[in-house]
């Protein structure tokens, strides 16, 4: 996927709201008893329920590794609560100021996403990837292999062999040092050039496909020889590739619009901690999106 179209879309963060395909007062069409605590079941979409509530990050985790521990908490949870209910805190005065904070962000999550989700049109996503994709500017790429060693003897010594005839692939595989690309027999596929160390990207886009180094380069990680397979210009990604990340973009910009047009019409009166009034901003004061970038650093052994 190309990463200077995924920089144009970013990746947007507002608040707790969250634009997945999934909408939030979904409910799951299967959702078996996965505990049972003293005769009263818990339920898979509770677990559901805390995995989403840990926010995005969590949620990139594979849900079977962080499951056990997520299970483990509902049943605590409901073991010590059940100690509570019997002792009748659930009519204490800080437990009914809580479950009202409770309820007026999750009133709140739930409105945002039922005023926004519909909104979000597939003809809007195809528009703002024309959009995106408009604005998209080929970049010059190289499809190289390569092989990493310790020494300039070795590396010199591997460019005699491969002038002899030997398999790039093969040696690589058996001599490389980069693990990774040694098990694709060093290939490291499409990179631009800023994907890698300058001396190993300068290298590589001065050769033609079918090259192969004559003399190691050397980097700060060892001794490379280096094999361009191809040289093309990238491309934007297919929409399929990157739909979600745009209606999350939509989502975010459609509930920031919210948040900004509810403010405009409300009467808000903000004071400093100690009760004082405070001075009036001149901006807002609302949560607005973050866009994240590609922040990776270059690597001589594969893409961004």
């Amino acid at each position: 996927m190309s990463n200077k179209l995924l920089a144009l879309i970013g990746l947007l963060a507002l608040s707790t709201f969250s634009f997945s395909a999934q909408a939030a007062d979904s409910k799951p069409a299967d959702d078996p008893v996965v505990a049972r605590v003293n005769g009263a079941e818990i339920h898979r979409s509770e677990v559901v329920q805390e995995l989403q509530s840990m926010g995005a990050q969590a949620q990139q985790i594979p849900p079977q590794m962080l499951y056990p521990q997520l299970l483990q908490k509902a049943i605590i949870t409901k073991l010590i609560s059940d100690k509570g209910y019997a002792e009748k805190i659930q009519n204490d005065k800080e437990v009914k100021d809580r479950l009202k904070l409770a309820e007026d962000q999750i009133v709140a999550d739930v409105y945002v996403h039922r005023t926004v989700m519909p909104k979000i049109t597939d003809d809007k996503i195809k528009a703002r990837y024309d959009e995106l994709a408009a604005k998209y500017k080929p970049q010059d790429e190289v499809r190289a292999r390569h092989i990493l060693v310790s020494t300039e003897a070795e590396a010199n010594d591997i460019i005699k062999q491969l002038q002899g005839g030997a398999d790039f692939a093969k040696l690589a595989t058996d001599k490389s040092k980069d693990t990774g690309s040694a098990k694709q027999g060093g290939d490291l596929g499409y990179f631009q050039h800023d994907a890698m160390v300058k001396a190993f990207a300068d290298a590589a886009f001065a050769m033609k496909p079918g090259d192969v180094s004559t003399t190691p380069i050397k980097t700060e990680f060892g001794y490379h020889i280096i094999k361009v397979e191809d040289k093309r210009k990238s491309s934007p990604p297919p929409i399929s590739e990157v739909h979600d990340q745009i209606a999350n973009q939509l989502g975010q910009e459609m509930a920031a619009d919210l948040v900004k047009n509810a403010e405009a019409k409300a009467s808000i009166e903000k004071f400093n901690i100690d009760g004082t009034p405070m001075k009036a901003s001149s901006s807002s004061d609302a949560a607005t999106p973050a866009v994240t970038g590609d922040a990776s650093s270059p690597s001589p052994a594969s893409p961004k």
